[in-house]
């Protein structure tokens, strides 16, 4: 019985089966990264006077408020404005896992590692939305 280690031929297409596998885990990866770049999203607080708008990184790009922000305190408008912009880290979170998921998996290790630096006490929460 030849041993495999040994055979050229079987050599060669491990190394090339090793080789396509690289390069597509490197198109993947990256197809991840540019779709968590592109990421932007919005959420309301839980009474939908504040609309908060994040980018990729989690920073507050863009905050409108509904008319009813004339009708409550300052008080609850900056507890709306922390609701909303904590939802929309959580939503973030959310749809980066879903970026991941559909490009290097969830599961694997380049997933998880991509999807650390989404992880923040928001998103933790088990209450949910504010």
């Amino acid at each position: 019985m030849a041993n495999p280690l040994l055979d050229a031929e079987d050599a060669r297409e491990r190394l090339e089966a090793w080789q396509a596998n690289a390069v597509r885990r490197a198109a993947d990866t990256q197809a991840a990264a540019a779709g968590l770049r592109a990421l932007r999203v919005a959420a309301t607080d839980a009474h939908g006077i504040v609309e908060v708008t994040v980018d990729s990184t989690g920073a507050m790009a863009d905050v409108r408020l509904s008319a009813r922000v004339q009708r409550v305190s300052l008080e609850q408008t900056q507890q709306a404005i922390m609701g909303a912009y904590r939802n929309a880290r959580v939503k973030l979170t959310e749809a980066a896992a879903e970026v991941v998921r559909e490009t290097v998996g969830a599961d694997s290790a380049t997933g998880r590692a991509l999807l650390a630096g989404f992880r923040t006490a928001d998103t933790e929460d088990e209450e949910g939305r504010y």
